[in-house]
C-alpha cells in the first residue's frame, strides 16, 4: 500500500469533510496509509443508497493512494444468503471497483471474536445474562431515566465463562442467555447500557454450517473486524454516530498496544422522495410476488437499475454531484434521472420507433423502397450510421397528425407539411376513413430535396417526425414504468414502519407493456444495448430471441429538474 510523503499529502485537494479529516490524520502522523472497507450484510441486494457508501469508501482511499476491502458482515444466519454475497462482488466490479480483499467475517474472524469475548469476561467487562429480550428492554431505561442493572451482572467470572462455553457448545436454547458487555447502565448514550455481544441462534450458516450456534452482534463485530484488517477509516452512515462510543470501547477493551486505532467517521445516507430502498421492505415485495424479483426495473437495487439500462457512470456522476455531508436531506429522483439522461445521451444508439401507428401511403412514390441512413449518435467523435428504409407505405405516430391542431402544433395536418426524420418532406392531401368513421390511413405526397432537381425552397416545414417503413420494422414489447410507490408518499419506508401495508403504498399498474414498431436494425444488436427511440426516450434491450424483443424504459428525454435548482 502506498505511503505518501508529507509534500504529496499537502498537495491533495480535498472535496468533502471526510477527505479533509483523512488528510489531517495523515499530516499529523496518526496514520501513514489509508485502508477503508465496505461491509455489507448479505441479506438482500444492494441498492442506490449502498452505491453512495461504496463510492465514498473506494474514492476516499483511492485519492490517498490507499485500498478498500470488501467484507461480508455475515453475523446473522437467519437473514443472510450466499447468493447475495456472491452477487456483491459482481456488482462492485460493474460499478468500476475492485476490492483489495474479499473477506467473509464468519470464516475469518468468528474464532477470534469468541476468544476476545472470553477475554472481556476474564477482565470483568462482560457477563452472561439470563434476562429475556423483553426484560432487558424494560430494564434499559430511557433518555431521561437510568437503566437497572441485570441481577446477573455481577455473577462470578468463572460462572460466566462456563455458561458462555455452554452457549457455544449448544447446551443453551435460543433466547435463554446472552453475553453482555459490562459498561454503564446509567450512561446517557443508550448504546452503552450493557449491550448484548453474543446471542444464541441454532441456525445453519451459509458459510460455516453448524459450527456455531452463537453469533456476535454487529456492534461487537464491526470494530474487531476493522482492527484485525488494519482499517484506518471506518466510514459509516449517520445512523451509526451514536454507536461510535461503543465502537471505541470495544477497540480499547479488546486490544492492547495497537500501532494505531481505526477511526469511525459518519456521513448522511442517500434518501430519495417516493422511493422504497430499505432491504427488508424490498424483500417483502419480492416474497409477496408483487414485483418480478430483486432485479425488477422498478427497484433502485443495482440489479434493478442495470435491468433498466441505468449506467454505472450515471450513478457515480450523480453521487459525486450530491456531495458528502453530515446533514440529511431527501432528494427527488429526478435528480438521478438528469445524470442518467446525460450519460445515455452520449452513448445510446438512435433508432426510430412508433408506439401508436398511423399508416401513411405516399401516393407519388414509385418502386419497392430505398435505403436511408440514420446517424447512430450525434455526439460521436467519429460519426457512424445504420441503414433504415423509406418506401410507399410508412407508419407515423397517431399524435403526429391532427385534423384540428392546437396552437403551435408543428407536426402533420391536412394540407400541411412535415419532414420525416432522415428522409423527405411530405404533405398530407387526403384522410381515408374506415367503415366506422375512424381514420384508416393518410394519403401524402413526398418531395425530394433540391439536389434531386425538385424545388422545395418554397415549402416551410417547422417540424420533424420519426417513422418506420412497412417492410422495415419489428414489433417489440416495451415495458414502461411509473414510480413503484404512490407519489404522495414522501418516505415509503417510514410509512411501512408506522403500520402501513404494502398495498397502501404501492402504485397500481406501475408497469405496463406496449407493442411498439421499431426499425429492424435492432435485430442486429446485442442484448444489454441502450437506445434512444427518437423523440420518445431511452430504452434498454433486455431480451432478444426468435419470438420477441423486450425493451425496458430507462428514462424520458426531458424533465423539469434543473441542476442547482
Amino acid at each position: 500500500m502506498k505511503k505518501l510523503l508529507k509534500t504529496d499529502i499537502e498537495n491533495i485537494e480535498t472535496e468533502n469533510f471526510i477527505e479533509a479529516e483523512v488528510k489531517k490524520d495523515l499530516l499529523n502522523g496518526t496514520y501513514d496509509h489509508v485502508l477503508t472497507r465496505c461491509p455489507p450484510e448479505p441479506s438482500g441486494y444492494w441498492h442506490i443508497g449502498h452505491c453512495k457508501a461504496w463510492f465514498i469508501d473506494f474514492e476516499t482511499a483511492k485519492k490517498f493512494g490507499g485500498k478498500t476491502n470488501l467484507r461480508m458482515d455475515d453475523t446473522n444466519p437467519t437473514k443472510e444468503d450466499g447468493d447475495f454475497a456472491s452477487n456483491y462482488v459482481d456488482e462492485l466490479k460493474w460499478l468500476g471497483y475492485v476490492p483489495e480483499k474479499v473477506i467473509y467475517s464468519s470464516e475469518a474472524y468468528f474464532d477470534i471474536m469468541y476468544d476476545l469475548a472470553k477475554k472481556l469476561i476474564e477482565k470483568g467487562k462482560a457477563y452472561v445474562c439470563q434476562l429475556s429480550a423483553e426484560e432487558m428492554k424494560t430494564m434499559r431505561g430511557d433518555l431521561k431515566n437510568a437503566g437497572k442493572e441485570s441481577p446477573y451482572r455481577n455473577r462470578p467470572i468463572e460462572e460466566s465463562l462456563k455458561l458462555f462455553e455452554d452457549m457455544k457448545n449448544g447446551r443453551v436454547k435460543d433466547g435463554e442467555m446472552t453475553l453482555r458487555a459490562k459498561i454503564d447502565m446509567a450512561h446517557p448514550n443508550m448504546n452503552m447500557r450493557d449491550p448484548v455481544i453474543y446471542r444464541v441462534m441454532h441456525e445453519n450458516h451459509y458459510k460455516t454450517g453448524d459450527k456455531w450456534c452463537i453469533y456476535p452482534m454487529y456492534d461487537f463485530a464491526h470494530p474487531i473486524e476493522d482492527v484485525l484488517e488494519g482499517v484506518t477509516h471506518s466510514l459509516c452512515t449517520i445512523e451509526f454516530e451514536d454507536h461510535r462510543p461503543l465502537y471505541n470501547w470495544f477497540v480499547d477493551n479488546c486490544f492492547e498496544n495497537l500501532p494505531y486505532k481505526p477511526r469511525q467517521i459518519e456521513f448522511a445516507a442517500l434518501k430519495f422522495e417516493n422511493v422504497l430502498i430499505g432491504k427488508r421492505y424490498m424483500k417483502k415485495l419480492v416474497n409477496s410476488k408483487k414485483v418480478m424479483g430483486w432485479d425488477d426495473p422498478r427497484f433502485y437495487t443495482i440489479a434493478g437499475m442495470r435491468k433498466r439500462g441505468i449506467t454505472a457512470q450515471a450513478i457515480k456522476n450523480f453521487i459525486n454531484s450530491a456531495g458528502v455531508t453530515k446533514a440529511e436531506s431527501i432528494i427527488p429522483i429526478s435528480a438521478l434521472d438528469y445524470y442518467i439522461r446525460d450519460d445515455l445521451n452520449k452513448i445510446a444508439t438512435r433508432v426510430m420507433a412508433v408506439f401508436n401507428p398511423l399508416k401513411v401511403v405516399i401516393t407519388n412514390y414509385e418502386g419497392s423502397g430505398e435505403d436511408i441512413e440514420v446517424e447512430n449518435n450525434p455526439n460521436e467523435e467519429i460519426k457512424t450510421f445504420h441503414k433504415s428504409r423509406f418506401g410507399k407505405e410508412i407508419f407515423i405516430e397517431q399524435e403526429d397528425f391532427s385534423l384540428t391542431p392546437p396552437p403551435k402544433y408543428n407536426r402533420l395536418t391536412l394540407g400541411g407539411y412535415v419532414r420525416l426524420k432522415n428522409a423527405y418532406i411530405i404533405k398530407c392531401n387526403n384522410v381515408i376513413y374506415d367503415e366506422n368513421g375512424n381514420i384508416d390511413h393518410l394519403e401524402c405526397e413526398y418531395f425530394k430535396d433540391s439536389k434531386s432537381g425538385q424545388d422545395t425552397s418554397g415549402i416551410k416545414v417547422k417540424g420533424t417526425i420519426q417513422f418506420v417503413e412497412n417492410n422495415n420494422f419489428v414489433e417489440t414489447t416495451v415495458r414502461q414504468f411509473k414510480n413503484l410507490t404512490k407519489m404522495d408518499i414522501l418516505e415509503p419506508s417510514k410509512a411501512l414502519e408506522n403500520g402501513a401495508e404494502l398495498d397502501d403504498i404501492i402504485e397500481p399498474n406501475s408497469m405496463t407493456e406496449t407493442k411498439v414498431l421499431v426499425e429492424k436494425y435492432v435485430l442486429s444488436c446485442e442484448e444489454e444495448t441502450s437506445f434512444q427511440f427518437i423523440r420518445k426516450g431511452y430504452y434498454y434491450l433486455v431480451k432478444k430471441d426468435d419470438k420477441n424483443l423486450i425493451f425496458n424504459e430507462t428514462v424520458g428525454l426531458k424533465d423539469n429538474f434543473k441542476v442547482g435548482k
